[in-house]
Protein backbone atom coordinates (compact mmCIF):
# COMPACT_ATOMS: atom_id res chain seq x y z
CA UNK A 1 0.00 0.00 0.00
CA UNK A 2 1.12 3.66 -0.92
CA UNK A 3 0.17 7.11 1.07
CA UNK A 4 0.59 10.61 0.38
CA UNK A 5 3.16 12.17 0.69
CA UNK A 6 3.31 14.17 4.23
CA UNK A 7 4.61 17.08 5.37
CA UNK A 8 7.22 15.39 7.26
CA UNK A 9 8.48 13.39 4.10
CA UNK A 10 8.54 16.44 2.24
CA UNK A 11 10.91 18.71 4.36
CA UNK A 12 13.45 15.84 3.51
CA UNK A 13 12.67 16.79 0.24
CA UNK A 14 12.76 20.18 0.71
CA UNK A 15 15.86 20.24 2.44
CA UNK A 16 17.60 21.05 -1.08
CA UNK A 17 15.56 23.50 -1.64
CA UNK A 18 12.39 21.59 -3.61
CA UNK A 19 8.82 21.98 -2.63
CA UNK A 20 6.70 19.98 -4.17
CA UNK A 21 3.27 18.05 -3.35
CA UNK A 22 1.50 15.33 -4.98
CA UNK A 23 -1.53 17.66 -5.69
CA UNK A 24 -2.17 18.64 -9.22
CA UNK A 25 -2.36 22.04 -9.06
CA UNK A 26 0.64 22.87 -7.41
CA UNK A 27 3.80 22.93 -9.76
CA UNK A 28 7.05 21.74 -8.88
CA UNK A 29 8.88 24.55 -7.49
CA UNK A 30 12.32 25.93 -6.45
CA UNK A 31 12.40 27.89 -2.71
CA UNK A 32 15.64 30.14 -2.90
CA UNK A 33 17.47 33.03 -0.78
CA UNK A 34 19.79 32.02 1.45
CA UNK A 35 19.01 31.82 5.72
CA UNK A 36 21.39 34.61 7.15
CA UNK A 37 22.13 35.43 11.02
CA UNK A 38 19.88 38.31 11.55
CA UNK A 39 21.71 41.53 12.16
CA UNK A 40 19.04 42.31 14.03
CA UNK A 41 19.67 40.83 17.17
CA UNK A 42 20.99 42.11 19.94
CA UNK A 43 21.32 38.94 22.32
CA UNK A 44 19.80 35.71 22.75
CA UNK A 45 19.50 33.69 26.45
CA UNK A 46 18.76 30.07 26.25
CA UNK A 47 15.98 29.25 29.53
CA UNK A 48 16.08 25.54 29.29
CA UNK A 49 13.26 23.28 29.48
CA UNK A 50 9.73 24.07 30.20
CA UNK A 51 6.61 22.74 31.97
CA UNK A 52 8.82 20.06 34.06
CA UNK A 53 8.42 20.43 37.24
CA UNK A 54 4.91 19.20 37.80
CA UNK A 55 3.09 16.80 40.51
CA UNK A 56 1.81 15.45 37.24
CA UNK A 57 4.60 13.17 36.34
CA UNK A 58 4.20 14.92 32.72
CA UNK A 59 8.00 14.34 31.32
CA UNK A 60 7.47 14.79 27.30
CA UNK A 61 5.31 17.30 25.44
CA UNK A 62 5.38 19.01 22.14
CA UNK A 63 3.41 21.81 20.44
CA UNK A 64 3.30 24.61 23.44
CA UNK A 65 1.12 27.07 21.86
CA UNK A 66 -0.69 29.71 23.78
CA UNK A 67 -4.08 31.27 23.92
CA UNK A 68 -4.27 34.57 25.72
CA UNK A 69 -7.90 34.51 27.65
CA UNK A 70 -10.19 37.35 28.98
CA UNK A 71 -8.75 36.97 32.51
CA UNK A 72 -4.87 37.54 31.15
CA UNK A 73 -4.03 34.07 31.29
CA UNK A 74 -2.86 31.80 28.93
CA UNK A 75 -3.93 28.50 27.93
CA UNK A 76 -0.94 26.60 26.60
CA UNK A 77 -1.83 23.65 24.38
CA UNK A 78 0.07 20.47 23.70
CA UNK A 79 0.24 17.81 21.77
CA UNK A 80 1.07 13.54 22.26
CA UNK A 81 1.86 13.57 25.98
CA UNK A 82 3.85 11.56 28.00
CA UNK A 83 3.89 10.46 31.80
CA UNK A 84 6.55 9.18 33.69
CA UNK A 85 10.33 7.85 32.36
CA UNK A 86 10.78 7.31 28.88
CA UNK A 87 14.36 7.10 26.73
CA UNK A 88 12.89 8.50 23.87
CA UNK A 89 9.25 9.70 22.16
CA UNK A 90 10.62 7.83 18.21
CA UNK A 91 9.15 4.35 18.29
CA UNK A 92 7.12 4.98 21.44
CA UNK A 93 3.47 3.20 21.39
CA UNK A 94 1.12 5.59 22.10
CA UNK A 95 -2.29 4.29 22.18
CA UNK A 96 -1.72 4.69 26.10
CA UNK A 97 -0.85 8.25 25.94
CA UNK A 98 -2.76 11.30 26.04
CA UNK A 99 -3.43 12.59 22.77
CA UNK A 100 -3.52 15.94 23.54
CA UNK A 101 -3.45 18.12 27.10
CA UNK A 102 -3.16 21.90 28.17
CA UNK A 103 -1.99 24.59 31.50
CA UNK A 104 -3.12 27.23 32.68
CA UNK A 105 -0.38 29.78 32.63
CA UNK A 106 -0.55 32.69 34.75
CA UNK A 107 0.58 36.53 33.88
CA UNK A 108 4.24 36.15 35.20
CA UNK A 109 8.23 37.00 34.60
CA UNK A 110 8.96 34.45 32.48
CA UNK A 111 13.09 36.19 32.33
CA UNK A 112 14.29 33.06 34.26
CA UNK A 113 11.37 30.91 31.79
CA UNK A 114 7.83 29.61 32.99
CA UNK A 115 7.71 29.06 36.69
CA UNK A 116 3.77 28.60 37.12
CA UNK A 117 1.43 26.52 35.34
CA UNK A 118 -1.32 23.97 35.82
CA UNK A 119 -2.35 21.56 33.76
CA UNK A 120 -5.86 20.79 33.59
CA UNK A 121 -6.72 17.89 35.37
CA UNK A 122 -8.66 14.41 35.12
CA UNK A 123 -11.47 14.77 38.00
CA UNK A 124 -9.48 12.57 40.69
CA UNK A 125 -6.76 15.58 39.85
CA UNK A 126 -4.25 13.07 39.63
CA UNK A 127 -3.43 13.06 35.47
CA UNK A 128 -3.66 15.64 32.66
CA UNK A 129 -7.33 15.32 30.93
CA UNK A 130 -7.14 15.00 27.33
CA UNK A 131 -8.71 18.16 26.44
CA UNK A 132 -10.44 17.62 22.75
CA UNK A 133 -11.43 14.27 23.08
CA UNK A 134 -11.24 11.40 20.70
CA UNK A 135 -14.62 10.07 18.68
CA UNK A 136 -16.33 7.21 18.73
CA UNK A 137 -14.89 5.24 16.05
CA UNK A 138 -11.08 6.75 16.51
CA UNK A 139 -8.59 4.72 17.53
CA UNK A 140 -5.65 6.13 19.92
CA UNK A 141 -3.29 3.62 19.10
CA UNK A 142 -4.34 4.79 15.07
CA UNK A 143 -5.53 8.24 15.14
CA UNK A 144 -3.83 11.28 17.29
CA UNK A 145 -5.31 14.58 17.70
CA UNK A 146 -2.97 17.93 18.21
CA UNK A 147 -4.41 21.23 18.62
CA UNK A 148 -1.95 23.75 17.32
CA UNK A 149 -3.52 27.16 18.21
CA UNK A 150 -6.40 29.20 18.77
CA UNK A 151 -8.47 32.07 19.60
CA UNK A 152 -10.91 33.37 22.19
CA UNK A 153 -14.24 34.77 21.44
CA UNK A 154 -16.46 36.29 24.22
CA UNK A 155 -17.05 33.50 26.57
CA UNK A 156 -15.84 31.14 23.97
CA UNK A 157 -12.09 29.20 23.15
CA UNK A 158 -11.93 27.98 19.92
CA UNK A 159 -8.88 25.12 19.48
CA UNK A 160 -7.78 24.24 15.74
CA UNK A 161 -6.32 20.76 15.63
CA UNK A 162 -4.98 18.23 13.38
CA UNK A 163 -6.15 14.93 13.21
CA UNK A 164 -3.79 12.34 11.66
CA UNK A 165 -3.32 8.85 10.85
CA UNK A 166 -0.14 6.83 11.78
CA UNK A 167 1.18 4.46 9.09
CA UNK A 168 2.14 1.46 10.46
CA UNK A 169 5.40 0.66 11.32
CA UNK A 170 6.95 4.20 10.13
CA UNK A 171 8.34 6.40 13.31
CA UNK A 172 5.75 9.26 13.81
CA UNK A 173 8.90 11.72 13.11
CA UNK A 174 9.48 10.03 9.53
CA UNK A 175 5.96 10.44 7.90
CA UNK A 176 2.24 10.12 8.93
CA UNK A 177 -1.07 11.24 6.76
CA UNK A 178 -2.29 13.97 7.50
CA UNK A 179 -6.68 13.71 7.50
CA UNK A 180 -7.49 17.34 7.69
CA UNK A 181 -7.54 20.40 10.21
CA UNK A 182 -10.99 20.42 12.85
CA UNK A 183 -12.04 23.23 15.26
CA UNK A 184 -13.31 22.63 18.55
CA UNK A 185 -14.90 24.56 20.65
CA UNK A 186 -15.43 25.14 24.99
CA UNK A 187 -16.68 27.93 27.54
CA UNK A 188 -13.79 29.42 29.32
CA UNK A 189 -13.13 28.04 32.31
CA UNK A 190 -15.14 24.99 31.66
CA UNK A 191 -12.61 23.63 29.11
CA UNK A 192 -15.09 20.89 27.74
CA UNK A 193 -14.39 20.33 24.33
CA UNK A 194 -16.49 19.57 21.42
CA UNK A 195 -15.05 19.37 17.69
CA UNK A 196 -17.42 21.30 15.82
CA UNK A 197 -19.12 19.84 12.64
CA UNK A 198 -17.70 21.04 9.30
CA UNK A 199 -20.62 21.55 6.54
CA UNK A 200 -19.83 18.50 4.54
CA UNK A 201 -20.66 16.57 7.71
CA UNK A 202 -17.19 14.83 8.90
CA UNK A 203 -14.99 17.08 11.45
CA UNK A 204 -12.85 18.36 8.92
CA UNK A 205 -13.32 21.97 8.06
CA UNK A 206 -10.17 21.15 5.52
CA UNK A 207 -8.76 18.51 4.30
CA UNK A 208 -5.91 16.93 3.86
CA UNK A 209 -4.66 17.67 0.59
CA UNK A 210 -5.34 21.90 1.94
CA UNK A 211 -3.62 23.86 3.85
CA UNK A 212 -4.02 23.02 7.68
CA UNK A 213 -5.56 26.66 8.58
CA UNK A 214 -5.13 27.03 12.69
CA UNK A 215 -1.42 26.55 12.77
CA UNK A 216 -1.53 30.38 14.32
CA UNK A 217 -4.33 33.06 14.98
CA UNK A 218 -4.23 36.41 15.28
CA UNK A 219 -6.83 39.27 16.23
CA UNK A 220 -6.17 42.36 14.09
CA UNK A 221 -9.22 44.53 14.77
CA UNK A 222 -12.48 43.47 13.37
CA UNK A 223 -10.16 40.45 11.81
CA UNK A 224 -9.29 36.97 13.00
CA UNK A 225 -6.08 36.02 10.55
CA UNK A 226 -5.84 32.77 10.48
CA UNK A 227 -2.47 31.24 8.80
CA UNK A 228 -2.10 27.56 7.21
CA UNK A 229 0.68 25.44 6.53
CA UNK A 230 0.57 22.99 3.02
CA UNK A 231 3.70 21.20 2.53
CA UNK A 232 6.15 24.18 3.43
CA UNK A 233 4.33 26.89 2.34
CA UNK A 234 2.31 29.72 4.16
CA UNK A 235 -1.25 30.63 3.21
CA UNK A 236 -3.36 33.03 4.90
CA UNK A 237 -7.24 33.13 5.67
CA UNK A 238 -9.53 35.43 7.54
CA UNK A 239 -12.92 35.63 9.53
CA UNK A 240 -14.20 37.45 12.38
CA UNK A 241 -14.00 36.56 15.70
CA UNK A 242 -17.86 35.68 16.19
CA UNK A 243 -17.56 33.45 13.06
CA UNK A 244 -14.27 31.25 13.89
CA UNK A 245 -16.84 28.24 13.82
CA UNK A 246 -18.65 29.37 10.98
CA UNK A 247 -16.64 27.67 7.43
CA UNK A 248 -18.86 30.02 5.18
CA UNK A 249 -17.26 33.56 6.88
CA UNK A 250 -13.49 32.83 5.74
CA UNK A 251 -12.32 34.59 3.07
CA UNK A 252 -8.65 33.35 1.47
CA UNK A 253 -5.58 35.61 -0.10
CA UNK A 254 -5.32 34.42 -3.34
CA UNK A 255 -2.89 37.57 -4.33
CA UNK A 256 -0.55 39.09 -2.55
CA UNK A 257 2.21 40.94 -2.92
CA UNK A 258 6.17 39.75 -2.65
CA UNK A 259 9.41 41.44 -2.54
CA UNK A 260 10.01 41.48 -6.12
CA UNK A 261 6.78 42.65 -6.81
CA UNK A 262 5.68 44.40 -3.78
CA UNK A 263 2.97 46.59 -6.04
CA UNK A 264 0.65 43.81 -6.16
CA UNK A 265 -2.51 44.27 -4.34
CA UNK A 266 -4.12 41.84 -1.82
CA UNK A 267 -6.89 40.13 -2.89
CA UNK A 268 -9.59 38.17 -1.19
CA UNK A 269 -11.83 35.21 -2.37
CA UNK A 270 -14.12 33.38 -0.97
CA UNK A 271 -12.56 30.25 -1.78
CA UNK A 272 -9.04 29.00 -1.45
CA UNK A 273 -6.52 28.64 -4.16
CA UNK A 274 -2.71 28.21 -4.12
CA UNK A 275 -1.81 31.56 -5.60
CA UNK A 276 -0.54 33.54 -2.26
CA UNK A 277 2.58 31.38 -0.79
CA UNK A 278 3.77 34.06 1.65
CA UNK A 279 6.50 32.50 2.28
CA UNK A 280 7.97 28.77 2.73
CA UNK A 281 10.44 26.29 4.25
CA UNK A 282 7.85 26.23 7.35
CA UNK A 283 7.37 22.85 9.33
CA UNK A 284 3.89 23.93 9.82
CA UNK A 285 4.07 25.51 13.24
CA UNK A 286 5.27 29.35 13.44
CA UNK A 287 3.67 32.34 14.58
CA UNK A 288 3.21 35.63 12.88
CA UNK A 289 2.15 39.28 14.63
CA UNK A 290 2.95 43.05 14.94
CA UNK A 291 5.89 43.81 17.06
CA UNK A 292 5.91 47.45 17.93
CA UNK A 293 9.87 47.52 18.47
CA UNK A 294 10.37 46.40 15.38
CA UNK A 295 7.48 48.64 13.72
CA UNK A 296 6.60 45.70 11.30
CA UNK A 297 5.22 42.35 11.49
CA UNK A 298 7.28 39.46 12.49
CA UNK A 299 7.17 35.54 11.83
CA UNK A 300 8.87 33.15 13.61
CA UNK A 301 9.03 29.44 12.63
CA UNK A 302 11.81 26.35 12.45
CA UNK A 303 13.33 26.09 9.30
CA UNK A 304 12.53 23.22 6.95
CA UNK A 305 15.00 20.37 8.74
CA UNK A 306 17.71 22.38 9.41
CA UNK A 307 19.01 23.04 12.94
CA UNK A 308 17.57 26.46 12.37
CA UNK A 309 15.26 29.12 13.84
CA UNK A 310 14.30 31.49 12.05
CA UNK A 311 12.68 35.19 11.67
CA UNK A 312 10.61 37.19 8.82
CA UNK A 313 9.72 40.86 8.81
CA UNK A 314 6.82 42.15 7.14
CA UNK A 315 5.38 46.02 6.74
CA UNK A 316 1.69 44.30 6.30
CA UNK A 317 0.56 40.99 7.33
CA UNK A 318 -0.26 39.88 3.54
CA UNK A 319 3.39 40.76 2.86
CA UNK A 320 5.55 40.95 1.13
CA UNK A 321 7.33 38.68 3.49
CA UNK A 322 11.25 39.24 3.87
CA UNK A 323 13.41 35.98 3.31
CA UNK A 324 14.22 34.12 6.44
CA UNK A 325 17.14 35.32 9.11
CA UNK A 326 18.88 32.94 11.49
CA UNK A 327 18.56 33.78 15.43
CA UNK A 328 19.42 30.96 17.01
CA UNK A 329 20.85 27.60 16.17
CA UNK A 330 19.54 25.16 19.39
CA UNK A 331 21.95 22.83 20.26
CA UNK A 332 21.69 19.23 18.73
CA UNK A 333 21.85 16.13 20.80
CA UNK A 334 22.03 13.55 17.87
CA UNK A 335 22.43 13.35 13.91
CA UNK A 336 18.63 12.44 13.98
CA UNK A 337 17.54 15.71 15.77
CA UNK A 338 14.60 17.23 14.44
CA UNK A 339 13.77 20.76 15.62
CA UNK A 340 10.56 22.03 15.27
CA UNK A 341 7.62 23.99 16.73
CA UNK A 342 9.61 27.07 16.97
CA UNK A 343 6.66 30.15 18.01
CA UNK A 344 6.60 33.11 19.29
CA UNK A 345 4.29 33.34 22.17
CA UNK A 346 3.72 37.84 21.33
CA UNK A 347 1.72 37.69 24.65
CA UNK A 348 5.29 37.35 27.05
CA UNK A 349 6.94 40.34 24.83
CA UNK A 350 8.31 42.96 27.16
CA UNK A 351 9.71 46.52 26.11
CA UNK A 352 7.27 47.16 23.56
CA UNK A 353 8.61 44.01 21.81
CA UNK A 354 12.17 44.45 22.11
CA UNK A 355 12.46 41.51 24.21
CA UNK A 356 10.82 38.36 22.68
CA UNK A 357 9.72 34.80 24.14
CA UNK A 358 10.24 31.58 21.67
CA UNK A 359 9.38 27.97 22.50
CA UNK A 360 10.36 25.23 20.18
CA UNK A 361 10.98 21.45 20.62
CA UNK A 362 13.67 19.07 19.71
CA UNK A 363 12.45 15.46 19.07
CA UNK A 364 15.40 14.12 21.12
CA UNK A 365 14.42 14.93 23.78
CA UNK A 366 11.02 15.97 22.99
CA UNK A 367 10.23 18.74 25.69
CA UNK A 368 9.25 22.55 24.81
CA UNK A 369 12.50 24.79 25.18
CA UNK A 370 12.23 28.44 25.69
CA UNK A 371 14.87 31.25 24.56
CA UNK A 372 14.88 34.98 25.35
CA UNK A 373 15.67 37.15 22.09
CA UNK A 374 16.49 40.80 22.38
CA UNK A 375 16.46 42.92 19.21
CA UNK A 376 18.61 46.04 18.82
Amino acid sequence: MTYPISRRQMLKLSASGMLATHSDWWQVRVARGETELSKRVAAVRYLGNQFQKNPMGVTGLDCASSVVLPSGESLWVFGDTIEGPFESIRGLPLEDKLSNTAALVPKQDVSQGIKKFQFLTQQDGNRPIQIIPFADDENPADERIWPIHGICSGENIYLFYHRISLIPGVDIFENFELDGMGIAQAKVGEWKFKRLESPDGTDFFWKGDQPSFGVFVQQQEEYSYVWGSLITGMFLARTTPDKIGDFSSYDYLVEAPIASYPEIKPRWSKYFEPMASLFDSVPNEMSASYNPHLGCYLAIHSHLRDNKIVMRTSPEITGPWSDSEIVFRPEQVGDADLIYAAKEHPELARENGKIIYITFVNSATYVPQMIELTFL
